[in-house]
């Protein structure tokens, strides 16, 4: 998982005090590139203490910069970072506009026999070896719309072009998030990046299922 390896090191505790909703809205533009990808992560502010502890201990000087040491912002037309405390809880906010990262990422849109098809699998979470989810602690709400309507997709709700997945935090995820309409006639670009923060908590959340 790149550099997420090092990020499973985060401290059982940051899970233990809270689960971490993740909420995702991806658009896939006529073009094949994602025009837009936001990433919302809310969590109670003992979990974001201990992201921003991990984040001191491995020498960023900020959870910003932590987060994104990993998300090449070069091949991106703009990016946002929000943080904020609401309530009782911190949310932190990522927003990536005409975004295409690279193949090595786990987010792909591919074209192919008239097609296009776009996948996600950051959030699965299912360790075959195991049995235990990797994901639990975090629940994932994931939005997505495609540039036509949607002709097949594992998503719980598919309407016209946009699909919607929910998992609770005790869910695991066995498959990535997918879906498939018509091609635009435009050519489709290589697969995108993810940033490390999703699979950094989904580390931890391992860690703190195994206690």
């Amino acid at each position: 998982m790149h550099r997420i390896i090092p990020a499973i090191g985060l401290a059982a505790l940051v899970v233990l005090s809270g689960c971490v909703t993740a909420t995702v809205d991806s658009t896939v533009a006529a073009d094949g590139t994602v025009s837009e990808y936001d990433l919302t992560l809310e969590m109670s502010p003992s979990v974001y203490d201990g992201l921003q502890n991990q984040a001191q201990q491995e020498g960023y000087d900020s959870v910003e910069g932590y987060l994104l040491a990993d998300v090449n912002t070069s091949r991106m037309s703009n990016y946002t970072y929000q943080q904020e405390l609401e309530g009782e809880n911190v949310t932190l906010s990522m927003a990536f506009t005409d975004w295409n990262p690279g193949p090595e990422s786990d987010v792909s849109v591919n074209a192919s026999g008239g097609n296009v098809t776009y996948e996600d699998r950051t959030f699965v979470t299912a360790n075959e070896d195991t049995d235990v989810a990797f994901g639990d602690g975090v629940a994932v709400e994931y939005q997505l719309t495609m540039p036509a309507d949607i002709s097949s997709s594992n998503a719980d709700i598919v309407q016209n072009e946009t699909a919607v997945w929910e998992y609770a935090a005790d869910e695991p995820v066995e498959e990535p998030i997918r879906a498939t309409s018509p091609a635009p006639s435009s050519a489709f670009g290589p697969g995108m990046g993810i940033p490390v923060a999703v699979v950094a908590l989904l580390g931890a959340a391992l860690l703190a299922s195994r206690d």
